[in-house]
């Protein structure tokens, strides 16, 4: 089910990223970041690296159609059950320092990936 808000940047991105697997639940934006949690149906546990990329990416298409960048805060929850996988952050600052050219592709994925939190299992 898409996710229903009157943003009209985060509508796009949550369209664009259906057919992919990664299906938007909520959304909670202040001034200075954006919280989303979305549910993923990719197998195993834990946060599923491609799709951090691919909910970027949809953000960084929409640079070029007036998205403003954010911080973004995401929670992952397994779209089956809403069992919790995990949560990434992707700092507005490191963004703006990519698309000037000041950190590459690579350094900009690394500041990401760590900061991936996975559930500790008991």
């Amino acid at each position: 089910m898409p996710l229903e808000t009157d943003d009209e940047h985060l509508e796009r991105v949550s369209n664009r990223l259906m057919g992919r697997g990664v299906y938007f639940e909520a959304a909670d934006r202040e001034e200075d970041r954006l919280a989303i949690e979305y549910g993923t149906v990719a197998p195993g546990d834990g946060v599923p690296h491609q799709q951090i990329g691919k909910v970027i990416n949809a953000f960084r298409e929409l640079l070029d159609e007036g998205w403003e960048p954010t911080t973004l805060e995401a929670t992952v929850v397994n779209a089956d059950d809403d069992r919790r996988r995990g949560s990434w952050r992707m700092e507005e600052s490191w963004l703006r320092a990519l698309e000037a050219g000041e950190l590459s592709e690579v350094e900009f994925s690394g500041r990401v990936l760590d900061t991936i939190e996975e559930p500790s299992e008991s």
